[in-house]
């Protein structure tokens, strides 16, 4: 499941619609906005990308995921918009039988969209 808002993130009721009886392990990560980035003080950030262009890389990133490894559900939840230092972001949610899995494919998907920002995002640092 991927999510495009610019409304805040449904943390709880996106993890609890990810539990089932055979799932074991359900991971999830919130993305906020630091503070610091490369030894500058941040003010925050904001996404520049069409939510078309978002949605279809982040279901790629999904698709890679669920091939790679053995987990049950995905759920990515992407905020776009402007945003200042500690608000949320991002949200990525995987169950799976056993953790292992889990946490792989979550660490995995992290690492994806971190790449995808660097073409997305722009921070708004204090001189």
């Amino acid at each position: 499941m991927i999510q495009i808002t610019s409304g805040e993130i449904a943390t709880e009721k996106t993890i609890d619609s990810l539990r089932h009886p055979d799932i074991g392990a359900v991971m999830s990560y919130l993305g906020t906005v630091r503070s610091f980035l490369e030894g500058k003080r941040s003010q925050g950030l904001a996404f520049e990308v069409e939510d078309s262009t978002m949605q279809k890389s982040l279901e790629e990133v999904e698709s890679e995921a669920k091939q790679r490894f053995d987990v049950q559900e995905i759920a990515i939840v992407h905020r776009t918009g402007s945003f200042a230092v500690g608000e949320s972001i991002l949200l990525i949610a995987i169950s799976s039988a056993h953790r292992g899995p889990a946490l792989d494919a979550c660490r995995y998907i992290i690492d994806r969209i971190k790449d995808l920002h660097e073409s997305w995002k722009r921070e708004v640092l204090v001189d």
